[in-house]
């Protein structure tokens, strides 16, 4: 139950739409959102001091970022035991990756991959992996659509192609923003 965090994490900028989901989460469950100083963010000590002062219990990073501060814990013998919620998305990363990322977490965190495009609202699918049997080497998956949310395999003639078969994604629902619909210029 993410209703009772307390502390959210800040590090996307405010024009980024990801900046608004963590400003959603931490206002509906009475929280409060801490700003992560830009420069910080390649900077894995004081990120990591900064989680620890603020008592951080959900952060939402890019891989990149997720990866300098897994290396530090990893060198400096530390954890995340008190994250609940752990978000890495925006970038491609590996099943190997999410193996060892929640090794340094509690066993209540939840450790999810997100994913979204600019024509949706923030993120339209999320992974959690029950199952820690894929291949170490292959991309996390993008996993299932968030309620309201559609995701599409169809191919060049925008029909749905049977499971296996590669085709274009195509994202529909409540997120997908407005004027994409039937406006190839902007789609």
């Amino acid at each position: 139950d993410l209703a009772e965090v307390k502390a959210h994490l800040q590090m996307a900028n405010f024009a980024f739409d990801v900046f608004y989901g963590d400003f959603v989460r931490a206002l509906c469950s009475g929280g409060h959102l801490v700003i992560c100083p830009r420069d910080w963010l390649l900077a894995p000590k004081q990120l990591y001091e900064l989680i620890e002062k603020e008592n951080i219990e959900i952060a939402e990073f890019v891989p990149a970022v997720l990866r300098l501060l897994i290396q530090y814990l990893e060198d400096e013998n530390l954890r995340l035991d008190p994250m609940r919620l752990l978000i890495c998305g925006s970038d491609v990363w590996y099943m190997e990756e999410y193996k060892k990322f929640s090794r340094f977490c509690g066993p209540q965190t939840r450790l999810i991959n997100s994913f979204g495009l600019t024509e949706a609202t923030i993120d339209s699918s999320f992974y959690e992996a029950s199952d820690l049997n894929i291949p170490s080497d292959q991309i996390l998956p993008i996993g299932r659509p968030f309620a309201n949310q559609r995701l599409y395999i169809l191919d060049a003639h925008r029909q749905p192609v049977p499971t296996g078969v590669p085709g274009e994604l195509y994202i529909g629902g409540l997120g997908v923003a407005q004027g994409y619909y039937r406006n190839p210029a902007l789609s």
